[in-house]
């Protein structure tokens, strides 16, 4: 009887663990959630109010190491090394000013995924329409540097590659 007992234990211990392995999320799978979140916070509809724009705020924070890179190419408005309070304040600012903001990143490829950073290039697609109702949109291809931070990743430069 309690060899059974014995045997019975260690097979559901196993279970256990191989279930968990299996559906354990992989570090790729948490980027891409990362992405998806940076997407959702950052893209605006026409229904949100003033109020949910400055809710945004802190959750951006979060979604950036202490100082970020941005390197745009030829188009030098965005340029530059941001604290993420200050790239937060300046996503919040439009938010603001646009009527609409689409964020997608598509086609993700991992580069390289070590244990405290990543590389990840992606086709990022922005449409926005201002209040006053004129259209923008960009579609380029970009290189995302990510590390990890208390056990979270966090974007730490975006460098645009071209069309």
């Amino acid at each position: 009887m309690s060899k059974r007992i014995i045997i019975g234990a260690t097979t559901i211990i196993l279970l256990l663990f191989s279930g968990f392995w299996l559906f354990w999320p992989s570090e790729e799978d948490r980027i891409r959630e990362q992405f998806d979140e940076l997407s959702q916070l950052a893209s605006k509809t026409e229904d949100s109010s003033p109020f949910s724009d400055a809710l945004v705020l802190q959750d951006i924070v979060n979604m950036f190491t202490e100082q970020i890179t941005l390197k745009t190419g030829s188009r030098k408005l965005l340029s530059g090394v941001y604290t993420n309070q200050e790239l937060a304040q300046l996503c919040v600012r439009l938010r603001v000013s646009a009527q609409t903001i689409d964020l997608r990143f598509e086609n993700l490829e991992f580069q390289q995924i070590n244990r405290d950073d990543g590389k990840v290039t992606a086709q990022v697609k922005v449409m926005g329409m201002e209040k006053r109702g004129h259209k923008h949109s960009e579609n380029f291809h970009a290189e995302v540097l990510l590390q990890k931070r208390e056990g979270d990743w966090r974007f730490a430069s975006f460098t645009y590659l071209g069309p």
